[in-house]
């Protein structure tokens, strides 16, 4: 029998997911286990899976949709010839109601009507009553006795076919970037997708005439991504239900650089960089100050027995903390090695929920982009994060005599209802101690 196959919940925080890929054609049979589709969530791009063999009916959503977990984005069943009409009614129906309450989304467009020719009609020729009445807002319902969070949803037009609304044009996400690129004005553009849709293709085949500095000067709206908007969120509850304090302090970084020239020089196959190093540093200063390596809690404050430490990397997106688990208990080869690989996958959007969650510390370092000092917000429910600074040469004075040494500023930015200003200035005292006499680390 035909049912639903729903967007999946595939991280602790998504409250929307982007269909990035079906992978898995109308009318195609599947095994069990299979893929159904590449899913966009706010930290990475997960593979959503189907548990029983079947066939794929029928396509709801299109790429480039956003819909809440729960949300209907297929049906599928025993057979490509099942009747789905009782489906199809109820899934708009469900639309309808939400959109007419003021929901709000991306651009949520079904793949095509059940009865709808191969050939998709122009969206103008489309009758008037057959288009849901533009809508906007946000509100909280549920499907099926699963919370929908915030659908968000732009005005529709025609909601089946993505067409455009009066003064708006119709183009996927992906033609939309590809024409700011590129200085095409969409509104001189045909599109050749579904109900005049505009897609890539469209764009690159676009002239492009005279129009790029006029497009220079017309503002860029930039939808808010699901990560942009976790990162909003998590941020801004973070900044107003935290009471922070700082502690800046510089250390000497003679000690760094010889360390890191050392390895350089004898194990050249052997890639660490100045981050490795800190890192190794700060997870052995965790072990001696587990009031900083802690979590609050409303009855009681968790002094965490592992030391799990997040390294915040730059994604297309946003941010995103990548976790070394237990970094107090491996080597700097193996910490290099497991930055650089989760980095990479990070960048991807190929992280797992369990690479990116449940760290005890942050280390946030923009050294490499030259920023010579900056604070950085709590990523809870940890207790405090290091922002670190470039390593510098600067003058300075040296058993009162002026020389030239390499210097960093960080500072730690501290949850006050985990630690007082002596625990996080004794933590860095540890620390500071590990940095300008690395071997130490050794012993």
């Amino acid at each position: 029998m035909a049912e639903f196959y729903e967007m999946p919940s595939i991280s602790p925080t998504m409250e929307v997911g982007t269909l990035v890929e079906w992978r898995i054609a109308e009318g195609e049979a599947f095994e069990s286990s299979a893929v159904v589709a590449e899913v966009g969530t706010d930290k990475a791009n997960m593979e959503a899976e189907i548990f029983d063999p079947g066939v794929m009916i029928k396509h709801l959503i299109s790429e480039d949709d956003e819909v809440p977990p729960g949300f209907p984005i297929a049906i599928w069943g025993a057979s490509a010839d099942e009747d789905i009409s009782a489906l199809l009614t109820q899934f708009e129906t469900q639309r309808s109601a939400l959109g007419q309450s003021g929901a709000s989304s991306g651009e949520l467009t079904m793949a095509a009507e059940h009865d709808a020719p191969a050939v998709v009609p122009a969206a103008d020729s489309a009758p008037a009553a057959s288009r849901p009445p533009a809508v906007s807002g946000k509100v909280e319902r549920s499907w099926e006795g699963r919370s929908t969070h915030q659908l968000f949803m732009e005005p529709p037009g025609d909601i089946r076919f993505g067409a455009a609304t009066a003064g708006r044009v119709a183009a996927s996400p992906l033609a939309r970037k590809v024409a700011t690129d590129l200085g095409v004005d969409l509104k001189r553009v045909n599109g050749t997708g579904p109900g005049g849709r505009i897609t890539r293709a469209d764009v690159e085949d676009a002239p492009r005439g005279n129009t790029t500095a006029a497009a220079a000067q017309e503002d860029r709206t930039v939808k808010n991504s699901p990560m942009r908007k976790t990162i909003a969120k998590r941020l801004l509850e973070s900044h107003q239900d935290i009471p922070t304090f700082f502690l800046t302090a510089t250390f000497d970084m003679q000690g760094f650089v010889d360390l890191r020239t050392d390895l350089k020089a004898k194990l050249p196959d052997v890639r660490v960089s100045y981050n490795d190093i800190l890192v190794k540093a700060v997870a052995r200063s965790l072990t001696e100050h587990p009031g900083v390596n802690a979590s609050w809690g409303a009855k009681a404050i968790v002094h965490h027995g592992r030391v799990d430490i997040g390294i915040a990397v730059a994604v297309k997106d946003g941010l995103i903390t990548p976790v070394v688990r237990n970094a107090d208990q491996k080597g700097l080869a193996a910490i290099s090695g497991e930055i650089r690989e989760l980095a990479g996958r990070a960048r991807e959007q190929k992280l797992t929920p369990e690479e990116y969650t449940g760290g005890t510390f942050t280390i946030s370092n923009l050294g490499m982009m030259e920023i010579e000092h900056f604070t950085a917000i709590i990523n809870p429910p940890e207790s405090a994060i290091l922002a670190v600074g470039s390593i510098e040469q600067i003058p300075v004075v040296v058993d009162g005599d002026f020389d030239v040494g390499w210097r960093m500023t960080l500072t730690m930015t501290c949850d006050h209802r985990v630690i007082d200003g002596a625990v996080g200035a004794a933590f860095l005292q540890t620390l500071r101690r590990y940095v300008e006499s690395p071997w130490l680390m050794l012993t």
